[in-house]
This record gives structure tokens, C-alpha cells and sequence, in this order.
């Protein structure tokens, strides 16, 4: 019992079998915690070993378990790999002790003990792997040599046999064969990068042969792509679910297999700036600041889906950096050793370049010595070797040739040297030359930038140029005498220049200015008729007539895309309708009239534009006529008229409306009045009273009607006229119960209203928020259920602002009829307004002047919505199906400033704005 307590406490997993057959008879709570299912719930104790331990570890266990029992000797394994645990950790590393012991009853055991040692072990595979990559980095070896050393390493630290290494560039196994092998991989910049790169497999091991020559593009379906955006390792546990990848196949048996996980580590240039260097950037445009280049990924890969654990990936990442050291060393050798050849050859090169070149070539170091010359200069300057070394200006001093100009005195001129090269410049020099004959000389500037873009040298060129300056001024001797004889032709010609250019900034003006659409057709032998001209607005048009190529926002761009197109290809295909609503041939148009007939028309037309409203449009042409009498083009002009025949629709739809209102109270009056003017009836006074009565309603009604007719002018032509003063909300609230107290009474619906005593006076006009809210309360007393409630309301919505609300239970409203609500005549009024049978509707009142329902205009709203803006304010509403509705609007507080005047247009007359507005416009009797 001793012992099983010292097992239960240590650190370590323990067990102890029975040394005849190896049952457990007892085994530690850490032990227990490494078992699978379902031994880790009901135990072991009593079980066999071999029942217990997976069959490929049981036959790997069992006879070094059955040598400790039968010799009675301890063993001791040291650094067992496990990869039972892969999921979880990886592969795992044990210490096993096999100690022969005696039991209780004096039995033979063996005490097992298992002690996890995996951090150490891979803490020395790092090491050992960090080692073996540093001696690639110490030594000029061959790239693939290294990369194969990484995964080499990488087996060894993670167990996997299936690896591979991806890089940017183009790898073969015979590294001079590509020398590109050598260069890294710039960053990548989706502005600089017109082409994906291909990715090669640089290394591999475990995959199947028919990836050795596996090489996509750089592409979002590569982990590679997905490494470089997001600068971290990437697992893939199942890559079913992830069928756009594109990964290597594995080798399984002989046989192409998917990887079913993917752990892809990036590897970092550790010095990206020592390759190819640019002006404030990195490799090839990688800006300062950015983050580390990715020159290729080191991948893991399973056959089956399974989880990398932490430590594995870490441990991988950590060793990705000594990967991207060993990379980077390899091609910084392989870069040295072709720069060193290519100098060698260069040298070679460049003597041969200089001394075949014709004409004269000066090379000057940094501080502007004589560097190197060729035989050309020797000639012209009379130099010898003597020459080289020697600064410009003493070089030039000792030259047997004369020149014109100043030479260099000093490093003085040294700034304006470096500037002529930097900016290479080019000049003409005249010079005598050594042999004394006299040159003019083309001379050119330039700096030599070395691999990394610092000048290192300069180079001056003197071209002879003697005879070309020659033969320029006879040239420019001619040239003067011709340019007295052209000078009057050409002052003509601006004139006549100048004046078209008028002439035609007047027409393109014209043409922009035009609020009509206008074309220029061609017509050219043995061709298509085409666009010559056309405007913005006949662009326009074409757009609003749904033509493809005229989608576009720029009405210049529109013009450019059409300007010689075949006419039949973009007008002929129309489809447009005549005012009978026939479809007009193209032939009968009057475009194809004035190209084929030679006649001029016009014809009044109309299409369905693509949103589905109607374009109507007068098109006229007229043919053009060449001297000889033939057709040779038309003009089509399109006058937009969409809005004179929408105006006419609108004035007779007021008509219309006006006429079928003012009917039916006309016919009232009539019939009544008929009445008792019949000779052969006879009608009691309280009768012939009921009569006048009746008809004095309808009159009553037919003055109402008319007056909102003039109201709704007054809105449309913006001259409503306000009385604004200061209004205190609770009287105006109680004053309109007083007026609407037959309507409520007769409704079966309530009023609730809330109003605040303490409310602030606002700036109104008072009888017009009377009949805004009359109107508003009729509506809603008109929707809301039987028996339901309509609420008033007022509240300070800010210190300048009250907001009234009314609000109904009533079906609500669609936003399709929201959007007609407020026009003029909206037959939606009368569609939604309840049955004059359904329960709950008020019966009329017969007393006069009481609120009572009465057939309407459909102007209610409009008018109301126009008194409202009048306040400067907003009429709102808020509803939908079912919900019903809540109109609101806001006046402001009195005693702030306030805009609300009455609202003329510029161009209504300013007379006759101080009387009564019910007397000076309203009709009353």
C-alpha cells in the first residue's frame, strides 16, 4: 500500500502487472489519463495487456515486457516516439522503465513506469536540426542540397514522411541550369503584378512522381497565396472541406492520393534588402515598412484528416527562420559567384565595346577622373595614356584641341557636371581638333548606376557631327527665306482658321445648347448611313430609349462611342409607336424618308422607356443635298414632349375630376329645387324647409368643393397665403373637439388626447392647423375600427419645436400608396375609404355647419401637406399593413426666429396680397 501511494503522487505514469500473464493489477491516475476509450471510463484492473494496447503497439511492447519478467531484469527505453496522441500533440517522445518487483502475497510483477519527455526531445531535434541547417549556412552549398537538408530536418523533428518545400521561383534539381534560382521572389503588390507567378516544388519528400512537375500559378486556390496576405502558419485539418485548394498529390503505395491535412509554415527573407535594392523600397517595390518578403513555404501533409497540436506548428516556426536563413545564403553565394563571373566578362566586353565604337567615348570615375578613353577621343583631343587618372579640368587643359566654350576650372564645377549627367544633357560643342581641323561636336551626358542604383561612374559621348551641322544651316538659310514668303500666306490662313473656328464654336455651341436632340446622318456611296454629329441631348434620349452603347454616365463618352456608328444599328432598331399606338416601320420614319426620299417630315411618336415610363418625342428630318443633287446625309431632330403630353393628360384628368365632383351636388340642388317648383304637388312648409334645407347643404358642399379647388391651385402655384401668430396648442385642441363633437359622437370611436397644459405657444396660422387637423381626424376616424380610439397628441421635441401626431388603428397603408397619398386627385382616398353599410360608420347629420362626412376630392392631404410646408415644416407619415398609420408635423415654438412667409413663386404677381384670404380668392355665397 506503500508503494501504490508513492505511484499515485509522482509525476509519472505507473503500473504493475502481474509477471505470469500480465494482467494489471494496479495503475496510477496519470497512466490511466493517457488510455483511450472506452478503458479510460471502466478501467483496466484485471485485463490483460494485450487486451488493452493497440495491436501494432501491443506487438511492438509485449516481448520486451515478457523478456523483463522471464530475466528478472529492469529495462530502460529511452526517447520512444508515440503517435498515438497526433492529434493532439503530435508525435510524442516516452522514457519506459520495465522494473521486475514483488507484489503483494509475495507476487512477481513488473512495475511499468512511462514518463513524458517530448519537450526535451524536441528541444535537441531543434537544436540538431539548427545545427545541421547552420552548416548549410556557413558553406557555399548548392540550393538544392539545402532545401533537401530542411526537410530532412523537418522529418526528424515531426515525425511526417510526406513534406514539401514551395518557393517563388523556378527551381530545378541542376542549380546552373536556371540561374533565376538565385534571385528571390519580390513581394507581391496586386498594382505592380500583371500575371499570377508560377510556384515551383523546390523539394519534396513522400509525394508521388507526377508532382515533380507540379508548377501553378500563384493563385487564391494555393496555401502559398493565402501564407503571403496573411504572414502566418496555416492548418488545413480536412481538406474535403476545402475542395478549391490545390495541393500536391501524395504517394500511397504507388498510388495519387489527395492530402487529407495541410500544416503550411511560411518561410521569411531574413534580409530582403540585400537582394535587388530600389530607391526606398525592397526587393523589386517592396515598400519600407512592409512586412517580411515570403520567399516560399515549408508544408506537412497527412493522408488522412487529422488537427496539427501547437507545439508542433511553433516548433515549425521557429525553425522556418533558420530555413529562410540557409535559403537566403544559398542564393547570396550563387549571386556572388555570377557576379564575379559576369564582371570578369564585362570587363573583357566593355574593352573591346569602347575601343569599336566611332565615336568619342570618356568614362570618369565618382570624382570625375579619366577613367578610361577610347581611340576615337585620343584622336580628337590629342590624349595619351598620360590623360588617365588626371581630374576633367586638368585632363581638358592638357589637350592639344581648342574649344569655344569655357572648360572646368576646378571641383568648383563639379555640382554642375553631376547635374548635366544626372539630367543627360546634350549639347553642341565647336572644337579644333588635335590634327587642326575644326569640328562641331554632339557631346552627351550620363550617369552608370551599379547593381544597387548609386552612380559610380560617368560618361561623356562626342559625336561628330560636322557635316549634318553643315548641311542645318544651308537648311535654315533656305528656311529663312521661305518663312518672309509663308508669312503672309500663313496670316491669311489663321484668319480663315479663326473664322471657322468661330463659325464652328458658334454651331457646337448651338448644338450643346439646344433643348432638343439633334443628328447628323451620312451617307456615303456604297455605305451604311452613319452618325456624323450628334448632341448631349440627343445622347440623352438614346439613353432614356434603353440603346446599349448609350449607358453611360458622361454624355461626352456617349458621343464618342456613337460618333460614327451605322444609324440603322442604333435609331433603326427602336421600336416606336405612332399616336394611333401602331408600330412605325423604320422606312416610314422620318429619318429614313429624308435619307431614301428625299423628303422632309415630321411625325409625333412614342416608346416605353426601360423603367416603363412612356418618352414622346416630334421627330422631324430633312435631307442634305450635295452639289450634284444627291442625298448625302439628313438631319434628325427629337423635341422631348413627354411633358406637354403629360401636362395635357393632368389638365384633363382636372376636368375630369372636377366635373364629376361638381355633378352630383349640382344634381341635388336640381332635383330638389325641381320639386317644388312642380305645379302638381303640394308640400307642407315644414316639407318645402326639408327641401331648401337639403339644397342649401349641397350648395354648402358645392362652395366647399370649389374652395379646395382653389386651395390645391394655390399649393400647386406655391402663393398659399399664412396669418401667423402665436398659437397656445391646449385652446386650439379644445376649439377643435367643439367643431369635430358631432363627428366623434357619431363615429363609435373616441379621442384621446394628449396634450401638455404647460406646452409652449407655437408660430401658426390658426385656422389653417384647424383644418389641417380636421382633415387628419377625418381620415382617421374614417379607418379606425368601431369602438377603437384615435389619438391627438403634442410634445416639445426641442428646445425650437412641437410635434402634434395623429395616429389611427386602421388597416395601414402599403408603401405603394403611401407614395400616392399626397398627389393631387388620388383615387386612392376613395378606394380605401370604408362602406357607407359597414358597422360602426356615423350617420349623417342633417344640422348645418357640423362635421360630417361628405363625398371627397382626393385633395384633402395635398392641401394639407401644402399648408404644412408653408410653416416651413413637414407633413410625415408612418405606417404599414396592418399597423396602422401616424401623420406628424412640426411647428415652431414662438418667439424663435421662423421663415415662413407666403410662398409666391418668382413669377407670380405681387399685387393683392393683404386682403382676406377667404375673400380675395375663396368662393363663398
Amino acid at each position: 500500500m506503500q508503494l501504490e501511494q508513492i505511484l499515485g503522487h509522482i509525476a509519472v505514469g505507473a503500473a504493475v502487472l502481474d509477471g505470469t500473464d500480465l494482467r494489471v493489477l494496479y495503475i496510477n491516475q496519470y497512466l490511466a489519463s493517457l488510455l483511450s476509450e472506452p478503458w479510460r471510463s471502466q478501467g483496466v484492473l484485471g485485463h490483460r495487456l494485450s487486451e488493452i494496447l493497440p495491436p501494432e503497439l501491443a506487438s511492438t511492447a509485449m516481448p520486451h515486457l515478457w523478456r523483463a519478467c522471464s530475466l528478472r531484469q529492469s529495462l530502460v527505453f529511452q526517447d520512444v516516439p508515440y503517435e498515438g496522441l497526433l492529434a493532439s500533440r503530435g508525435r510524442t517522445y516516452w522514457r519506459i522503465s520495465l522494473i521486475p518487483v514483488t507484489w503483494e502475497s509475495q507476487r512477481e510483477a513488473l512495475l511499468v513506469t512511462v514518463e513524458d519527455v517530448t519537450s526535451q526531445v524536441r528541444s535537441r531535434l531543434l537544436l540538431k536540426a539548427m545545427q545541421h541547417i547552420s552548416a548549410a549556412i556557413a558553406g557555399p552549398f548548392a540550393l538544392p542540397e539545402v532545401l533537401d537538408r530542411i526537410l530532412q530536418a523537418v522529418q526528424e523533428m515531426v515525425g511526417s514522411t510526406r513534406c514539401a518545400i514551395l518557393l517563388l521561383e523556378p527551381v530545378t534539381e541542376v542549380e546552373t541550369a536556371l540561374p533565376d534560382i538565385a534571385q528571390p521572389r519580390p513581394p507581391m503588390h496586386q498594382e505592380s503584378v500583371e500575371s499570377e507567378p508560377l510556384v515551383t516544388l523546390a523539394a519534396q519528400k513522400g509525394l508521388h512522381p507526377s508532382a515533380q512537375h507540379w508548377r501553378p500559378r500563384l493563385t487564391e486556390r494555393l496555401l502559398l497565396s493565402r501564407a503571403l496576405r496573411e504572414q502566418r502558419a496555416l492548418i488545413i485539418e480536412d481538406t474535403s472541406r476545402c475542395p478549391e485548394l490545390e495541393l500536391p498529390l501524395l504517394d500511397d503505395d504507388g498510388l495519387p492520393r489527395r492530402p487529407g491535412s495541410v500544416l503550411c509554415v511560411p518561410i521569411f527573407d531574413p534580409h530582403p534588402e540585400q537582394m535587388r535594392p530600389m530607391e526606398g523600397h525592397g526587393p523589386l517595390g517592396q515598400r519600407a515598412g512592409d512586412p517580411p518578403a515570403v520567399v516560399g513555404t515549408i508544408e506537412v501533409y497527412h493522408r488522412r484528416a487529422r488537427g496539427f497540436p501547437a507545439e508542433e506548428v511553433e516548433l515549425l516556426e521557429q525553425f522556418a527562420r533558420q530555413a529562410g536563413l540557409a535559403i537566403h545564403n544559398a542564393r547570396l553565394f550563387f549571386r556572388i559567384d555570377s557576379l564575379a563571373r559576369m564582371a570578369s566578362r564585362n570587363v573583357r566586353q566593355r574593352e573591346n565595346i569602347m575601343q569599336a565604337i566611332p565615336d568619342g567615348v570618356v568614362i570618369y570615375d565618382a570624382r570625375w577622373r579619366v577613367a578610361d578613353i577610347n581611340h576615337a577621343v585620343r584622336r580628337l583631343f590629342g590624349w595619351s595614356d598620360e590623360a588617365l587618372g588626371l581630374p576633367i579640368w586638368e585632363a581638358l587643359a592638357r589637350s592639344q584641341a581648342r574649344f569655344e566654350e569655357a572648360l572646368p576650372r576646378g571641383p568648383e564645377d563639379i555640382p554642375a557636371l553631376e547635374r548635366r549627367a544626372l539630367e543627360q544633357s546634350v549639347d553642341e560643342i565647336k572644337v579644333i581638333g588635335a590634327d587642326g581641323h575644326p569640328y562641331v561636336i554632339r557631346r552627351s551626358y550620363a550617369p552608370i548606376h551599379d547593381a544597387v542604383g548609386d552612380i559610380f561612374a560617368f560618361i561623356v559621348i562626342y559625336h561628330d557631327v560636322t557635316e549634318q551641322a553643315a548641311a542645318r544651316e544651308r537648311i535654315e538659310a533656305e528656311v529663312i527665306a521661305r518663312t518672309l514668303e509663308l508669312a503672309q500666306r500663313n496670316q491669311a490662313l489663321q484668319e480663315a482658321k479663326a473664322a471657322l473656328e468661330e463659325e464652328g464654336a458658334r454651331m457646337q455651341t448651338l448644338l450643346e445648347r439646344l433643348p432638343s436632340g439633334v443628328l447628323l446622318i451620312s451617307k456615303e456611296a456604297r455605305e451604311r448611313p452613319r452618325i456624323s454629329i450628334i448632341n448631349r441631348q440627343a445622347a440623352r434620349l438614346l439613353r432614356r430609349m434603353g440603346v446599349p452603347e448609350a449607358q453611360l454616365d458622361n454624355p461626352e463618352e456617349v458621343i464618342r462611342c456613337l460618333a460614327g456608328r451605322a444609324s440603322e444599328e442604333i435609331i433603326d432598331r427602336i421600336n416606336v409607336y405612332g399616336p394611333n399606338g401602331e408600330l412605325v416601320p423604320a422606312e416610314e420614319r422620318p429619318l429614313a424618308r429624308a435619307l431614301f426620299r428625299g423628303e422632309a417630315s415630321e411625325s409625333e411618336l412614342h416608346l416605353s422607356q426601360p423603367d416603363g415610363s412612356m418618352l414622346f418625342l416630334l421627330a422631324s428630318a430633312a435631307p442634305l443635298r450635295a452639289s450634284d443633287g444627291t442625298i448625302s446625309g439628313a438631319i434628325l431632330v427629337w423635341h422631348d414632349i413627354t411633358r406637354m403630353k403629360e401636362l395635357e393628360r393632368e389638365r384633363e384628368d382636372f376636368f375630369t375630376t372636377m366635373a364629376h365632383e361638381l355633378k352630383t351636388p349640382l344634381a341635388n340642388i336640381r332635383a330638389h329645387l325641381s320639386v317644388l317648383q312642380a305645379d302638381d304637388l303640394r308640400w307642407s312648409v315644414e316639407e318645402q324647409r326639408d327641401f331648401l334645407r337639403t339644397a342649401d347643404e349641397q350648395v354648402e358642399r358645392l362652395v366647399s368643393m370649389v374652395n379646395q379647388f382653389l386651395d390645391a391651385a394655390r399649393v400647386e402655384a406655391g402663393a398659399l397665403r399664412l396669418e401667423l401668430e402665436p398659437v397656445l396648442l391646449s385652446e386650439l385642441v379644445e376649439d377643435l373637439q367643439e367643431r369635430l363633437e358631432a363627428l366623434i359622437a357619431s363615429s363609435h370611436r373616441s379621442l384621446d388626447v394628449r396634450v401638455p397644459p404647460q406646452l409652449p405657444t407655437v408660430l401658426a396660422d390658426y385656422e389653417m392647423i384647424i383644418r389641417v387637423l380636421t382633415n387628419l381626424l377625418s381620415n382617421a376616424f374614417y379607418h379606425a375600427p368601431e369602438g377603437d380610439t384615435v389619438l391627438l397628441e403634442a410634445e416639445q421635441v426641442s428646445p425650437r419645436e412641437v410635434e402634434i401626431r395623429v395616429t389611427d388603428h386602421g388597416p395601414g397603408l402599403t408603401p405603394e400608396q403611401q407614395e400616392e397619398l399626397f398627389t393631387r386627385f388620388s383615387t386612392f382616398a376613395a378606394s380605401r375609404r370604408p362602406a357607407a353599410d359597414r358597422p360602426g360608420q356615423p350617420v349623417r347629420d342633417r344640422r348645418r355647419d357640423s362635421a360630417r362626412w361628405s363625398p371627397g376630392t382626393g385633395l384633402g392631404l395635398y392641401i394639407s401637406r401644402g399648408i404644412i410646408e408653408a410653416h416651413q415644416s413637414t407633413l410625415t407619415l408612418h405606417s404599414s399593413p396592418g399597423q396602422g398609420t401616424t401623420f406628424a408635423f412640426r411647428l415652431s415654438i414662438a418667439g424663435e426666429p421662423t421663415v415662413a412667409q407666403p410662398l409666391l413663386p418668382a413669377s407670380a404677381p405681387r399685387g393683392n396680397t393683404t386682403g382676406s384670404r377667404e375673400g380675395a380668392h375663396d368662393v363663398s355665397f
